[in-house]
């Protein structure tokens, strides 16, 4: 009897250390926030808020009850968290991510929020912070942004070096970058009865997945994935009416302001491709300074400039390529009319501003400035 008894004793002395340690381990762990969340001074929703938590931030629990509240730390401050807005963390700073589509790269996590560049599929990023259930906030070519979660996906290099993205999303087939040829309806599946996503314009810049040159073609176009007939597609950008020099043939250059200002020829026509939608239109330089003050040529191209900025006097920069002196730049332009111009009948009421990498505004605002040096870089990464 007595033996059974110590028996007893002793699993309950174990059963009890084990609970300690489980405690001391969990005690030790780092959880993740899920939402934005209320960091307070106490167990209550009545105690003081110290600072709200954004998602996707790790803490460290000092005490954890899963029905109620965690005592933990963050940044070297001690608080509370309701247990239910915190999960198991992804260490997402040390593994590699990259795009599983043409996804849009924006200032906030919204859809609203301005785009800073769109990228191409299977692009590396940098990822900071991680909500799996929303937005990520990542780094891009030295600029910070977001990029919903759904759209990018850890990838694993395998031993020759090669890398590839673990996603359902992406496709067996090499990928390469087409322009329509018309209008064209973009579908949901491979037949003319599939419901219509969109209609495309002429010369929209598509992704081709999956190409069938006597069929359809799976694509992808601003961060959806469906269908195009392959006889609508093109290789090179369709020459347009008031427009020239409509193909890059990939010759690409990204120059500096301070050589670019000496091509520039006053009065010359300067072809222009917007990178995002392949339009072409032609401007004209009357005035250099820290940048190129330009007009579009005729009406016909400044109808065109408005068309890639769907219709809206913007100061918002789009990419573009420009050919001077027969050499195709990386540069960027806003879509906000101002101050002087020189060709009366142009239809537009005022100038607009061409950049390149190392250009100046006369627009004090930080967020201005990076915006079109931000676009010049994006020309330069879509070429």
């Amino acid at each position: 009897m007595k033996r059974c008894i110590k028996i007893l004793i002793y699993i309950c002395v174990f059963l009890c250390l084990t609970f300690i340690l489980a405690l001391t381990s969990l005690a030790a762990e780092s959880l993740m926030t899920t939402d934005i969340v209320n960091f307070r001074t106490g167990p209550s929703l009545e105690a003081d808020v110290m600072k709200t938590l954004s998602a996707g931030v790790n803490v460290e629990v000092l005490d954890h009850d899963p029905a109620g509240w965690s005592k933990v730390r963050t940044n070297g401050a001690v608080g509370y968290i309701r247990s239910d807005f915190l999960s198991v963390p992804l260490s997402v700073k040390s593994m590699p991510f990259k795009t599983t589509d043409i996804v849009n790269f924006r200032w906030a996590p919204s859809l609203d929020a301005d785009i800073i560049s769109t990228l191409a599929d299977k692009t590396e990023v940098e990822v900071l912070e991680h909500d799996p259930a929303g937005w990520s906030q990542v780094k891009y070519s030295n600029s910070v942004g977001y990029i919903r979660s759904d759209l990018i996906s850890i990838y694993n290099t395998d031993a020759g070096g090669s890398a590839s993205v673990t996603s359902s999303n992406t496709s067996g087939s090499t990928s390469s970058v087409m322009w329509t040829n018309g209008n064209v309806n973009f579908r949901a599946s491979p037949t003319t009865d599939s419901e219509v996503i969109k209609v495309l314009g002429i010369n929209s810049s598509i992704q081709v997945l999956d190409h069938n040159s006597n069929g359809w073609s799976k694509v992808a176009h601003e961060g959806l994935t469906g269908y195009i007939r392959s006889d609508l597609l093109s290789e090179n950008i369709v020459s347009t009416s008031g427009s020239t020099n409509g193909s890059t043939n990939g010759n690409v250059e990204l120059l500096e302001w301070s050589v670019v200002k000496n091509m520039i020829t006053y009065g010359a026509l300067i072809p222009v491709i917007d990178v995002r939608t392949g339009m072409t239109y032609n401007i004209k330089c009357f005035s250099i300074g820290g940048h190129a003050d330009v007009e579009p040529a005729t009406k016909s191209d400044t109808d065109t400039h408005s068309q890639t900025h769907n219709g809206v006097k913007s100061w918002s920069a789009r990419p573009v390529w420009v050919t001077i002196g027969g050499r195709t730049i990386a540069a960027s332009l806003h879509g906000m009319p101002h101050d002087v111009s020189t060709i009366p009948d142009n239809g537009m009421n005022g100038h607009i501003c061409l950049h390149f990498l190392g250009s100046t505004a006369g627009n004090s605002a930080e967020s201005y400035k990076r915006d079109l040096q931000n676009a010049v870089q994006e020309a330069w990464n879509s070429r």
